[in-house]
């Protein structure tokens, strides 16, 4: 009986020691899942729109702006110096594909969504958000660029408007290539319509410095309506 009596603290033991290993396992993996956040990213939401004492807000298909809903849409800011200018600044997942609209609150409560087709933006590492237009629909600019590049190098257009990073590169925006299309290298933002509209590419190099292309800015004027494609060489 004693040696019964003796193997059953062992047994005990035997699952005290996997439940410990489990708990240290799950201890490890847990970090991991939190740190999936730091992927979010800040993305700016800049519409220009003239108001009469109406809040300017944004909302769309994320949870982060509301899911449509006007209670829980995102409010966005001015002052005096950038009025009709608004923005607000909301992190979201990269890679994301969100549609969104703007919509003025007044001081009573009533709501008034702009009457444009859904907006879409596609949250980029390192790009900029949009720069819109309250009630105006953007032209989809595709932009198609042919550019050979070193290791390590990835190209990106900027320009004379804010849509396009206002020539600043860390606001460039991204193009993209893969092994079947390269040296082709492919992009489609948001433009205003009826807009001449002047732009570069540049390269970015791992070590962080910048290579823009030479000659003249390029000009287009985007369309009424639609899209664009623009097909350039590197030069």
């Amino acid at each position: 009986m004693l040696l019964i009596r003796n193997r059953v603290p062992s047994a005990w033991q035997s699952v005290l020691m996997l439940g410990v290993l489990l708990a240290g396992l799950f201890a490890v993996t847990a970090p991991d899942a939190r740190a999936a956040t730091a992927e979010d990213v800040s993305v700016s939401f800049s519409v220009q729109a003239t108001t009469e004492g109406e809040t300017l807000l944004v909302s769309g298909s994320a949870p982060q702006l509301g899911a449509w809903d006007p209670a829980k849409a995102v409010p966005l800011g001015t002052t005096a110096s950038a009025y009709p200018h608004w923005t607000t600044g909301i992190r979201l997942p990269v890679g994301l594909t969100v549609q969104y609209k703007y919509l003025k609150r007044s001081p009573t409560g009533v709501v008034t969504w702009e009457n444009t087709p859904n907006r879409t933006l596609t949250v980029a590492p390192d790009g900029p958000g949009n720069d819109d237009r309250w009630n105006v629909t953007p032209v989809s600019a595709t932009f198609r660029a042919t550019a050979t590049t070193t290791w390590g190098q990835n190209l990106y257009v900027s320009g004379n408007l804010a849509d396009l990073g206002a020539w600043d590169p860390a606001k460039a925006l991204p193009l993209a290539t893969d092994s079947s299309a390269y040296p082709l290298w492919n992009g489609t933002h948001q433009l205003p319509p009826d807009t001449t509209v002047q732009y570069k590419y540049l390269k970015k190099n791992p070590d962080g410095t910048i290579t823009w292309e030479n000659g003249d800015n390029r000009t287009v004027f985007t369309t009424a309506t639609g899209a664009v494609t623009l097909n350039d060489i590197w030069r």
